[in-house]
């Protein structure tokens, strides 16, 4: 009776303090009929800490809990604090204390109410979990939010099946807002993706989708409206993805000519989330649609809106804890409810890994990232059978392993830009370049440790999985753009500055990497991924300022080599249809030239001066403003603090680097891992 009575002060404390934050008035919305179960069910959560916590320590202790939330009320209230070091010193302790301590009240009772907190000491204390109640927010690592009380728990059983076809399209807003394709073009299209395309992304589980597509086919219904956005999305994408490849839609026997484009099926995406209110009716639907949609949105010329509403979906992932999602039980799955949960919590796994790959990916361009390598718990996906999601060795290939091999890239990029020092003062120039190298160590230590089958031809493999060629050929493209993105920040110093000339030569050799490998691709019109296109743009550019900065010796062939890999990147650039971002590659590489041409004559040719930015920069607005809006930003656009004279020689003696002068070159150690490439013409 005692521990009730305690029970019963605190709860009316609670509720006389959300009395006082939000106003009496105010009451009535919280207990209306769509408010009040939310509350009520959050209410009992906190019921059972709060027995909890009286069961454990008695009600000595209720004095000091009900002071401290007494303490937290007027804090909300006024902005001022009145609990002393001390008090908050004791409160830490008894936190402590009770992570130490084993439970001791029932937790099958509790299993359904209680969300599944893990027992780390860096769980919300008590009162910050009281105190999201108010703020109808969670904090809890429950994700897939089948056995939580957070406000994302699905209390309709029907809505625990991934097919409950709750949501029917046709006679609905949305239907009359936007028009999703079911054809059979379309339906081709969705089960291309999931057999070739999905490598890339990774961002669902092939077979529940395609379950669910069958359904959506058949009858017009869908779990969730943003489930549309997601299905609008993977079109959009597939589309991209086979538009220049006369081969492929012939393989595939679809007129594209007959169904949206892949820009207007992104826009209905992005339509599809706005009518849908995907910012408050969180969904991972969302989630997976946006990530998705980074396939396309370059392409489109939409790195903007893409960049801000990928860091939406980094919140909308968190708000739902997908970076706190536990691992996968030890014991086999035996009911559909728990292949079912299976499934979901694998999905957000490799949702979150797709998420980390592309934030710190855009690091280069931001100098910054939204996703902290010390804030999330989420495991890396399982390299998985797909049809039990049981692990299988690193040396089989699964649809998970080209994103496993990413993320281990991408793992390496928010030390490179910390290890600069902070944005406001940033570390000595010889510091930054040593850091700059044994990233440079790290990152060839990742691909040595890539699995054999993606270095090397496995006409065996190859005959059983068809996308393995094209997954092998860009990751070449991507490893050694990753090569360039960790020299990037004494790129342009180095095409004038010989102490920093191991970048300028490993830059070199990458970027007519990509270039071989682009035109190999092109040639054999297979699958068209973004990063082919953006990569390419990258390395011709590189090439173009290796052009502008060397001074030309008769009997060296080298430069004219270049002049031709960056000539025919433009011309297989230029080819592209619906493709924005390749005609940007083809203005920029065109401003280039024409300011060489300008600087150098057309029959003068010698090089060896500094690049002229500004004429660069004005160049490309002119050639721009036939094809692209006057707004619009380029990959290249942005020098922070750097000017032209800034890229002059510094003192010699600061620049003593703790490397090896004798190393390897980028080249040849490059094509000794990916032996399937072709040789380098330097060799």
């Amino acid at each position: 009776m005692a521990n009730r009575a305690a029970i019963a002060a605190i709860v009316f404390m609670y509720f006389v303090g959300i009395g006082w934050a939000i106003g009496w008035n105010s009451i009535q919305y919280l207990i209306n009929a769509e408010i009040f179960p939310l509350h009520l069910r959050a209410t009992g959560s906190s019921l059972l800490m709060c027995f909890h916590y009286t069961n454990r320590y008695g009600l000595s202790k209720l004095p000091h809990i009900a002071q401290r939330l007494r303490d937290r009320i007027s804090q909300l209230q006024t902005g001022i604090s009145t609990t002393s070091t001390d008090e908050d010193n004791s409160t830490a302790d008894l936190l402590q204390e009770d992570v130490k301590q084993p439970d001791q009240f029932d937790e099958r009772q509790a299993l359904h109410r209680l969300a599944e907190a893990p027992p780390e000491t860096t769980d919300p204390p008590i009162l910050t979990a009281i105190e999201h109640l108010a703020w109808g927010r969670n904090s809890a690592g429950c994700f897939p939010h089948r056995r939580c009380a957070c406000q994302y728990r699905r209390d309709n059983p029907e809505m625990l099946s991934m097919n409950s076809g709750s949501f029917q399209l046709h006679g609905s807003a949305l239907e009359s807002l936007i028009f999703v394709p079911i054809s059979n073009d379309a339906q081709k299209l969705i089960k291309f993706h999931i057999g070739h395309l999905t490598w890339h992304h990774n961002c669902f589980h092939g077979e529940t989708f395609l379950e669910q597509c069958d359904l959506f086919w058949s009858t017009g219904r869908c779990d969730n409206p943003l489930w549309i956005a997601l299905y609008l999305s993977v079109l959009s994408c597939t589309v991209n993805s086979i538009q220049n490849s006369r081969k492929l839609k012939s393989l595939l026997d679809v007129d594209l000519d007959s169904m949206q484009t892949a820009q207007q099926l992104f826009s209905s995406m992005v339509q599809t989330l706005y009518h849908s209110h995907f910012l408050n009716n969180l969904s991972i639907c969302s989630v997976q649609a946006i990530v998705i949609s980074t396939e396309v949105a370059h392409n489109l010329g939409l790195s903007q809106l893409n960049a801000t509403m990928f860091n939406a979906a980094v919140r909308i992932a968190e708000c739902l804890g997908l970076h706190k999602i536990k691992d996968h039980p030890s014991t086999l799955t035996h009911t559909r409810d728990q292949w079912e949960e299976r499934v979901e919590r694998e999905v957000g796994r490799r949702v979150w890994c797709q998420m980390i790959i592309q934030d710190h990916f855009a690091i280069p361009f931001t100098d910054t990232y939204s996703i902290s390598p010390l804030q999330y718990s989420t495991g890396r996906p399982l390299n998985a059978d797909e049809q039990n999601l049981s692990e299988l060795p690193t040396n089989i290939p699964t649809i998970s392993t080209y994103v496993r091999v990413l993320v281990e890239l991408a793992a390496l990029m928010p030390d490179l830009v910390d290890g600069l020092g902070p944005m406001n003062k940033r570390k000595s120039r010889r510091e930054q370049y040593e850091h700059i190298l044994q990233v440079d160590q790290k990152m060839r230590a990742v691909v040595k440790g890539i699995p054999s089958f993606l270095l090397r031809p496995d006409k065996a493999k190859e005959s059983k999985i068809p996308w393995l060629s094209i997954v092998r050929r860009s990751l070449a493209i991507t490893a050694a753009e990753k090569i360039i993105m960790i020299h990037r920040p004494f790129l342009f110093r180095s095409f004038h500055d010989p102490n920093y000339g191991h970048s300028r030569r490993t830059c070199i050799a990458a970027a007519m990497t990509i270039l071989r490998e682009h035109e190999t691709i092109a040639k054999e019109e297979d699958l068209s991924i973004w990063t082919h296109t953006a990569f390419a743009i990258t390395a011709a550019v590189i090439l173009c300022f290796e052009v502008n900065a060397t001074v030309e010796d008769p009997s060296d062939g080298k430069i004219e080599m270049y002049r031709e890999a960056v000539l025919s990147a433009r011309e297989r650039l230029a080819l592209r249809n619906h493709d924005l971002l390749a005609q940007r590659g083809v203005a920029l590489i065109d401003a280039i030239l024409i300011a060489e041409e300008a600087h150098f004559g057309t029959k003068q040719r010698k090089r060896g001066g500094h690049i002229d930015f500004n004429r660069i920069f004005a160049n490309y607005s002119t050639l721009s403003r036939v094809i692209l809006n006057p707004d619009d930003e380029m990959a290249f656009g942005k020098f922070p603090g750097n000017s032209p004279d800034e890229f002059r020689s510094v003192d010699t003696n600061e620049m003593q680097f703790a490397w090896n002068q004798d190393e390897i070159d980028f080249d040849i150690w490059f094509n000794g891992i990916f032996t399937d490439l072709q040789p380098s013409p330097l060799g």
